[in-house]
């Protein structure tokens, strides 16, 4: 059975050809469109700029060329490598100045940094007869240390033990800071050689004891060294 009603008409449906007038109910009003000018504002000459910049810089990256970028760009494959001296130490080989530092960690708690030590405590190594003589006694002093009263420029010191470094310190560093002792505060001695401090070291290999004042006066009286050389 038709479900057609035909009551119901179909809305009217325009030919193609016909132009839809404005009184038309499908008519639909459309706004005023501004045309575009034909002619492009310029860019801002800065942005080029920058862009030239950034392109320069990038490049640089890629080829090596560091010059503009203070070396803060890429070298790039194949570009010299990079290097700066930020922290970088650079290598000491002045004995005085090794010396100064084995003496600053070692020696300068009693002795002090200006090499002036303690009243009746820790001896004076300015102008130091001890210091300023023989170089075979003062390195034996060093290696093994010094036990009981001892004569300094006149004045007496008995109430502390200097130890010996002999198995703490290297020839080396041995020969160093007794250069620094010679060599600072107005001494103008010449310098101890690491040979020297060796063959000392093997002269009195047999020495288990501090030395004492008159065993030291045995290896040499005071005086300037014969074999000083400044």
């Amino acid at each position: 059975m038709s479900q057609h009603n035909p009551d119901i008409q179909p809305p009217h449906q325009p030919h193609p050809n016909e132009a839809i007038q404005p009184t038309g109910p499908d008519f639909v009003e459309m706004p005023d469109v501004v045309s575009l000018p034909d002619a492009h504002e310029p860019l801002p000459f800065w942005i080029y700029l920058v862009c030239g910049v950034a392109l320069f810089l990038a490049g640089s990256s890629f080829t090596g060329f560091a010059t503009f970028g203070m070396g803060l760009m890429d070298q790039g494959p194949g570009g010299p490598a990079i290097t700066s001296n930020k922290g970088a130490e650079v290598a000491v080989t002045d004995p005085v100045l090794l010396g100064k530092k084995v003496y600053s960690g070692n020696c300068a708690n009693c002795h002090q940094s200006s090499g002036e030590g303690q009243p009746g405590a820790y001896p004076s190594l300015v102008n130091s007869e001890w210091v300023l003589g023989s170089k075979e006694r003062l390195a034996a002093i060093m290696l093994h240390g010094i036990s009981g009263p001892i004569t300094v420029k006149g004045a007496s010191y008995g109430t502390q033990v200097m130890p010996g470094w002999s198995t703490v310190l290297t020839d080396d560093k041995i020969a160093n800071v007794l250069t620094y002792l010679r060599a600072s505060w107005g001494n103008t001695a010449g310098p101890v050689s690491a040979d020297e401090v060796s063959a000392a070291r093997d002269k009195f290999g047999s020495q288990t004891a501090a030395f004492c004042e008159a065993d030291l006066l045995k290896i040499a009286p005071h005086g300037p060294d014969p074999t000083d050389k400044k």
